[in-house]
């Protein structure tokens, strides 16, 4: 079994793998932040990652989104000690509560050792599980983009909007285009309050608005900073309009 270990606490990691190496897991690895862990699960292929859940900018459930396939099994570490562990004591998932005991991992490498497919998550399962563990994704500085192979991370300030292009949700930047692995509904709910949906398949960043013009039919026009327009459907113009007049 080979693992990858991901914390943003440097003797928490350590103390970690020790316990791993012990436990006769080889540990190819090990990452201090999220964008480290996607780079080395890239380029090692681990079978499992025992991830981290809170580490800023891209934490534990942006790892897991982001990894390539054939997926690695993961195994969340969480320092949230009173939430329904129960709920998560499946084969498809397996978590541990912070500070790790040695007891514990035995448990979770041998729940590994026992399966033979990465667990298949979408979007609904991590949010599900970051809310019922108690935790909750704060506002981005930065967000992880598509870049070349792997990823990078791009300041949120930087994007002006967020386009829908043959099912894939792009960020749209004065230094070009960067392909994402979220949805609008979830870019709509993590930047809530700085950008704001225009239509099915666009979100405008509300600072980059420099005028809106109605259509005569009830939608409406954005012009943007960089002099590009955006479409404002019926539906949403009233609640755009209200929006940008705050």
């Amino acid at each position: 079994m080979r693992a990858l270990v991901v914390d943003d606490e440097a003797p928490a990691r350590q103390r970690l793998a020790n316990l791993l190496e012990e436990l006769g897991v080889e540990v190819l690895g090990e990452a201090a932040n999220g964008l480290e862990a996607l780079e080395i699960a890239r380029n090692r292929r681990p079978d499992v990652i025992f991830l981290d859940v809170a580490m800023p900018e891209v934490d534990g459930f942006d790892v897991a989104r982001h990894l390539d396939e054939p997926r690695p099994l993961i195994v969340f570490q969480t320092a949230y000690a009173h939430f329904a562990v129960k709920a998560f004591d499946h084969e498809a998932l397996d978590f541990i509560v912070k500070p790790v005991t040695r007891e514990r991992l035995a448990q979770a490498i041998d729940r590994v050792s026992r399966r033979t497919a990465a667990p298949q998550w979408d979007a609904s399962d991590l949010a599900s599980f970051g809310a019922t563990i108690g935790h909750v994704a704060t506002r981005p500085e930065r967000l992880l983009v598509r870049h070349g192979s792997g990823h990078r991370l791009v300041p949120v300030a930087d994007i002006e909007r967020f386009t829908t292009e043959e099912g894939l949700v792009c960020a749209n930047t004065h230094n070009g285009v960067y392909g994402t692995d979220y949805t609008l509904n979830e870019l709509e709910e993590r930047l809530r309050g700085v950008f704001v949906r225009t239509s099915r398949p666009e979100l405008v960043a509300i600072a980059r608005v420099t005028a809106i013009r109605s259509n005569g039919d009830g939608s409406a026009t954005l012009t943007l900073a960089s002099g590009a327009t955006a479409h404002v459907s019926r539906r949403r113009a009233a609640a755009v309009r209200q929006l940008l007049s705050r």
